[in-house]
């Protein structure tokens, strides 16, 4: 197993991609401590990952926009464990919000308060940690619209490139301590979001990946898992695209230039 006596903090993971990545790191060996807002979606989740046999996995609820609640977190899971060998920031506010001209400086901060801030001070607090104990990995859940553009997400895609910035320059001046950084830049993914979608509405967007067909949160988990792993020990600073192809493509193909 890849990442067997390895622990590993998933944020986020009460649902969805980050509750695949989490059950993945776990199925490898992992112990686990999933995270999510409340103590009621945390517990649920590990509920339903020691259902499927996956024992080794523990509540650390908090909500990451929240400075104490974060720092109570890690004091948890200190108590619980000696280190902490892989972090992966996925939680996420997704910042669906009017246009640039109608956006408010608190709905900008509220976005910006989980998917940035929140990101860091997670991964500072790791990271103090990691030093510690002889390094370790930080792996970033970002988004391939973080270098374009969509319509109302003015501060989704802020706080997205946000992250690709952070993760250079962690990547920098974490390396002397062995602890690399890196970021997972996802396209579409099936999430209980996805399948509330018109049957029309996917189809439109299936129709603008190269490769067909959203991505899985397996997908994900196992760009985040290669990324965290022995297997990809040379490799700090990068951002990986998981997205079918939709960056690599300038325009959609039906298109006419």
């Amino acid at each position: 197993m890849r990442f067997a006596r390895k622990t590993v903090l998933v944020t986020g993971a009460g649902k969805n991609t980050g509750l695949g990545i989490a059950a993945r790191f776990a199925a490898e060996g992992a112990t686990v401590f999933l995270n999510d807002s409340t103590a009621e979606g945390t517990a649920r989740a590990v509920a339903r990952l020691h259902r499927r046999g996956l024992r080794r996995v523990f509540a650390a609820p908090a909500d990451i926009g929240d400075p104490a609640g974060v720092e109570a977190m890690f004091r948890a899971i200190r108590a619980q464990a000696r280190r902490l060998d892989v972090l992966v920031n996925n939680a996420a506010h997704l910042g669906v919000g009017p246009g640039f001209l109608d956006t408010d400086l608190p709905f900008f901060e509220s976005v910006v308060r989980v998917n940035l801030l929140g990101t860091f001070h997670v991964s500072l607090l790791a990271a103090r940690w990691m030093k510690r104990t002889g390094g370790g990995a930080i792996v970033h859940i970002g988004s391939n619209v973080s270098t374009r553009a969509i319509h109302k997400r003015v501060a989704y895609l802020a706080s997205k490139g946000g992250i690709d910035a952070l993760t250079l320059s962690m990547a920098v001046d974490l390396a002397p301590h062995g602890i690399r950084v890196n970021t997972v830049a996802p396209g579409y993914i099936h999430t209980d979001r996805w399948a509330k979608l018109a049957a029309a509405h996917v189809k439109r967007r299936r129709a603008n990946v190269p490769l067909g067909r959203e991505a899985t949160a397996e997908d994900i988990a196992e760009a985040a898992m290669f990324l965290a792993s022995d297997r990809a020990a040379n490799i700090t600073g990068a951002r990986l695209v998981v997205d079918g192809g939709c960056t690599a493509q300038h325009m959609p193909k039906d298109v006419d230039v």
